[in-house]
């Protein structure tokens, strides 16, 4: 993701995903790769938290909705099939993580 240009926002998604195993940030990080390749969210989105298929895909303001409808095309991660559901959506991390704090970990319950 490219620094910050003036004046630029960003959106924060939680999403969580529903399949059996739990997957590895890595697994889903190049799944959503793929799916992004193309559009105009590639190379334009950063996972800042990812844990026990609980994740915040942080996006520019303007690609908000483009990354919810990738986020809800996603229908496999390695080959195993699962549902990716956006919780909810904020301008700031901290909301997310005070929303989410049991699902986050311990190291990241500090902001």
């Amino acid at each position: 993701m490219p620094s910050k240009a003036p004046g630029e926002r960003y959106r924060y998604i939680a999403f969580s995903i529903e399949g059996e195993p739990t997957f590895a940030r890595n697994d889903f990080l190049d799944s959503l790769i793929h799916v992004a390749r193309g559009t105009p969210l590639a190379n334009s989105f950063r996972i800042t938290v990812f844990e026990d298929n609980f994740g915040i895909l942080k996006v520019p303001h303007l690609l908000k909705e483009e990354a919810i409808d990738i986020l809800s095309k996603m229908d496999s991660i390695r080959g195993t099939a699962c549902k990716v559901s956006t919780l909810r959506t904020s301008g700031t991390i901290k909301t997310l993580k005070v929303k989410y704090r049991s699902r986050i970990g311990r190291n990241e319950e500090r902001f």
